[in-house]
């Protein structure tokens, strides 16, 4: 069920796997990149979600800005969300998976969290995972 439709992100409920996911589909910053995110956890919040899927492999640079907001104000409201659990599927380019990387690097990230290249490898997991 798609919840959220743009031409930068999809957020959608999968049924089978009771999972939010968050698919980018090209570059987005500010409220492009804010306006998904905030879907997601209203999405998890509507379904009662615990666990996200961040298909990120198309996602470009995310800009300082955006890095800054998801490190201090989203990645709490997740928490409160009641996200608990997240698999990544990790950008194509690099240059998009090292923005990435220092943004979750300055993050206090006490859920768990999986980083995969395969889309069922990432169901899979959040399938063993309550």
């Amino acid at each position: 069920m798609i919840f959220y439709d743009s031409p930068q992100a999809t957020v959608s409920w999968n049924e089978d796997n009771k999972v939010v996911v968050l698919q980018w589909k090209s570059f987005a910053r500010g409220e492009q990149y804010r306006t998904p995110l905030n879907k997601l956890l209203e999405l998890a919040v509507q379904k009662r979600s615990n666990k996200a899927l961040y298909d990120s492999r198309h996602l470009a640079v995310i800009s300082p800005d955006d890095q800054e907001w998801v490190a201090q104000e989203w990645y709490p409201r997740s928490l409160e969300a009641g996200l608990k659990y997240s698999a990544l599927l990790v950008p194509h380019k690099a240059i998009a998976k090292s923005s990435a990387n220092r943004m979750l690097s300055g993050m206090d990230i006490s859920n768990p969290s999986q980083e995969f290249h395969d889309l069922n490898e990432a169901f899979q997991w959040l399938a063993t995972v309550k």
